[in-house]
């Protein structure tokens, strides 16, 4: 495969972090000379940053401002603007499960470091994050804004206190989160295999106030240009995210995944092949990764085999060794990354 553009985040949810800033007195303008950001982009909402300055601007943020809470300042900031069209037809949309829909769908349009899956299990849902900065795994105050911006969203064009049954986070908890428990009103869980929140299936059918779904579905067009221009060149990446979506409920499978993408088998795969690779290459370095990533976390095998759609322990154990050459006992120190396994 071709070597892939950096990472990048729109310059709406950029514009967040600089009004949250300015409203702690920080000068955001002295900020983004130091870190070398543009500031004339934040007037096109169609410009991207890239995501090794937005990380600059995070850690700057923590440190000018010194509050371990700052994300929900973030949250409180979001606006349809910051999520581009995605959020003008997510604030057109029914009802708020049809917002969430679209968020899941075009999430690659906000950010190329977040993906974003939804999954109906019985009388809930969950919408679960998951992240990938091509590096360093990402700061915690930034997963934490992400996952509050959605229910700040998700609340201001409902009109409505909007609660989970359960908020979960992969990251350690923060010294005092009581922050967390305030703002979400419900259980909130660290150091858990999944980043996700978890809905009643009933509350997200609440119908939203300002809905045109006729409106919304003009703009899911304008969404899915985007999104093709976006990812032009990086179609396994785009199968990469279906095949997330599909664990651990099933083993990510070819005509699944092609119908997903209102495609045949053979256009998948076709398209797989221009770029270099198979539907098994794709799935296969997926798996591997998210391995890593679990058993990084001391994850018992048992739980990164189900997450991972494997029938049994047995069954990960020799496909992680066929991937490395290494037993996964031997993944439990977070210095240790996939490329030095395989040595």
């Amino acid at each position: 495969m071709g070597q892939e553009e950096p990472r990048s985040a729109l310059t709406g949810w950029v514009l967040a972090i600089i009004r949250a800033m300015r409203t702690e007195g920080v000068d955001t303008s002295t900020v983004l000379q130091e870190i070398g950001m543009d500031p004339a982009l934040l007037e096109g909402g169609y410009s991207r940053y890239s995501q090794a300055d937005v990380s600059k601007l995070w850690r700057k943020a923590i440190d000018l401002t010194g509050d371990p809470d700052f994300g929900f300042k973030v949250a409180a900031e979001v606006r349809p603007a910051t999520f581009h069209v995605v959020g003008y037809s997510m604030s057109c949309s029914a009802t708020l499960a049809k917002a969430l829909h679209r968020f899941a769908h075009y999430c690659r349009l906000i950010s190329d470091s977040a993906t974003a899956t939804l999954t109906e299990v019985q009388s809930e849902v969950l919408l679960e994050f998951h992240f990938d900065t091509g590096g360093a795994p990402p700061i915690y105050q930034t997963v934490d804004t992400v996952v509050a911006s959605v229910l700040s969203y998700l609340r201001w064009i409902s009109n409505e206190r909007v609660v989970p049954l359960e908020v979960r986070f992969s990251h350690r908890p923060a010294s005092n989160n009581e922050a967390h428990w305030k703002f979400y009103g419900c259980p909130v869980r660290f150091n858990e295999a999944r980043c996700c929140m978890i809905f009643r299936k009933e509350d997200l059918e609440r119908r939203i106030l300002s809905s045109d779904e006729e409106l919304a579905t003009l703009l899911d067009g304008a969404a899915n240009r985007h999104l093709e221009q976006r990812m032009a060149g990086r179609f396994a990446t785009r199968v990469r995210d279906l095949m997330i979506a599909q664990l651990p409920h099933e083993v990510p499978s070819k005509a699944e995944t092609a119908k997903r993408l209102g495609m045949t088998e053979r256009t998948l795969l076709r398209r797989l092949k221009t770029e270099g690779t198979t539907f098994a290459d794709v799935l296969r370095q997926l798996r591997e990764e998210m391995a890593f990533q679990y058993l990084q976390r001391g994850m018992c095998l048992s739980d990164v085999a189900y997450l991972l759609g494997f029938s049994d322990n047995g069954t990960f154990s020799r496909a992680f060794k066929q991937w490395t050459g290494r037993r996964p006992s031997t993944v439990n120190r977070p210095d240790i990354t996939p490329r030095q396994a395989a040595v």
